[in-house]
């Protein structure tokens, strides 16, 4: 492996730490937004939240106690419009990365089964999709790795601000 291919699995695993920061401060946001005082309490309630449920679930809560809600707003969009990224760089299946146009570029695999129906004049066509690929280059890695940095910087703030409402 050369040092170019070792950069990107390092910046791989920078992004992959991350997302989950970004999505544990996501978490004591919203246990600031419910008042659960005792972290145990919070963690019980939300344990089987993924992402999108975590943002639903804020949303609803926000509704009630409007906490800079333009801010939220933007913030959950903000992670809401990096959500499926995230999906494939967690569950997605990694190939070599190869060089090309003065860039890293790597094939993740989505190895999820996809089933649509559509409505045709015969009647409903069924189609599975199996193995949707996608590819990322390097560039793209250090500009999400920087956006999420970002997002986290927010969730700082947004936290910091939570608990001076808090005490």
């Amino acid at each position: 492996m050369n040092e170019r291919q070792k950069g990107f699995y390092a910046q791989l695993g920078k992004l992959s730490v991350n997302f989950a920061i970004m999505e544990y401060k996501l978490r004591v946001i919203l246990n600031y937004l419910i008042g659960a005082e005792d972290e145990l309490i919070a963690a019980t309630i939300t344990e089987n939240n993924n992402l999108y449920g975590t943002i639903e679930l804020i949303k609803k809560v926000n509704r009630i106690k409007s906490f800079q809600e333009e801010r939220m707003t933007e913030l959950l969009n903000r992670i809401s419009n990096i959500k499926s990224d995230r999906n494939f760089f967690i569950h997605g299946i990694w190939h070599d990365p190869i060089e090309i146009e003065n860039d890293i570029s790597i094939v993740c695999d989505n190895r999820k089964i996809k089933y649509r129906e559509l409505p045709t004049i015969d009647g409903t066509a069924r189609s599975w999709q199996f193995n949707n690929p996608k590819t990322y280059k390097l560039s793209f890695l250090i500009e999400l790795t920087s956006n999420i940095e970002d997002i986290i910087n927010t969730e700082d703030q947004m936290i910091e601000e939570l608990e001076k409402e808090t005490w």
